[in-house]
């Protein structure tokens, strides 16, 4: 079965990550695998650069909706080629449905809200996965064909079973991913906290005053070893989330490292960690620095057995396959 995917085509964020997590399951179980993508990207089985570069580099656009446009529009033009066309593209792809020689699966990587269920009521049909059962639960005329969480190669990320005493942050600077809260938090638990993600015009009016280079630090973006390295060495990594998130793939990062992750119970962080084994989850923010004292006592080594068998990348790639031949041969199960 050839399972291309359309790939998000600006640098090296999650949703790439995971893309190149699937293409490789895939191409290892043994299909033919074609990514849509920009020029230069690293891919199991066949890349169609569809563009120079990622968003406003090597000659480009700088208007990132446009490279998407480019980028799921060639996989269409392309699709008398594959059995399923999968896009990660938003649901941007929807209303070319008709015009797809191809069966095809939409994936939405970002938290819905109004305008993604119009499109999708528009277009009922569609075929459209799930990150987790909370993700489309404000909307429960609209049913995923499957919820698949997200999967992470373990080799990536080594487990550690001793920490350096630290709290960590790792994400977007943005409030309702909690950065703000997670330095009051480390605070009252009377811990240190280590910042990571990149800097925009809120973190630098919001939380660089905060940074002390002790009791707050920042070590800008990680990725790679780097990325690993700061989870693994983390005694907890904090997600007092204030809105809701569809998954949360830092959080199982964290967990494959060994490290617990304490987090509030909204969207789908309680179906992501398992309260008292994996991290802790708690309903009042109130509750996060006494959970982070349970959470640094919880052993390791069972963070990271139960993160293996929840969500490697294996688990991934066998969910998204199920919906693939459930497509392209629908009467065998």
């Amino acid at each position: 079965m050839a399972s291309p995917v359309s790939a998000d085509t600006g640098g090296h964020g999650s949703v790439e990550s995971l893309v190149w997590a699937l293409s490789e399951g895939l191409t290892a179980a043994g299909h033919d695998v074609t990514v849509f993508a920009a020029a230069g990207s690293e891919v199991a089985g066949e890349l169609v650069a569809t563009l120079p570069g990622p968003y406003a580099r090597e000659g480009s656009p700088g208007d990132w909706h446009l490279c998407e446009w480019i980028n799921l529009c060639r996989a269409v033009q392309e699709s008398q080629r594959f059995d399923i066309v999968h896009f990660h593209s938003y649901l941007w792809a929807l209303p070319l449905e008709p015009l797809s020689r191809a069966p095809m699966v939409h994936t939405l990587h970002i938290w819905p809200y109004e305008d993604d269920a119009f499109l999708w009521r528009s277009y009922p049909k569609a075929r459209v996965t799930a990150l987790s059962h909370a993700q489309w639960g404000d909307f429960p005329d609209l049913h995923p064909v499957c919820v698949v969480p997200h999967g992470i190669d373990p080799t990536r990320f080594p487990a550690r079973t001793e920490s350096d005493g630290y709290a960590c942050y790792l994400g977007s600077f943005r409030p309702g991913k909690g950065p703000l809260e997670a330095i009051a938090v480390a605070r009252a638990a009377e811990m240190p906290v280590v910042l990571a993600g990149p800097e925009n015009g809120w973190f630098t009016e919001n939380v660089a005053p905060l940074i002390d280079g002790e009791a707050v630090r920042y070590v800008g973006p990680v990725t790679g070893t780097a990325r690993s390295d700061l989870l693994g060495g983390a005694a907890a990594l904090l997600a007092p989330y204030t809105s809701p998130e569809p998954f949360g793939l830092v959080l199982i990062e964290a967990m494959m490292c060994g490290t617990p992750v304490v987090t509030t119970a909204i969207g789908a962080a309680p179906e992501v960690v398992d309260h008292g084994v994996t991290g802790m989850v708690v309903a009042d923010t109130n509750q996060l620095p006494e959970a982070v004292a349970e959470a640094v006592m919880l052993d390791r080594r069972a963070v990271r057995r139960r993160a293996e068998e929840r969500f490697s990348v294996a688990r991934m790639v066998d969910g998204y396959l199920k919906v693939y031949e459930g497509i392209v041969n629908p009467g065998v199960r």
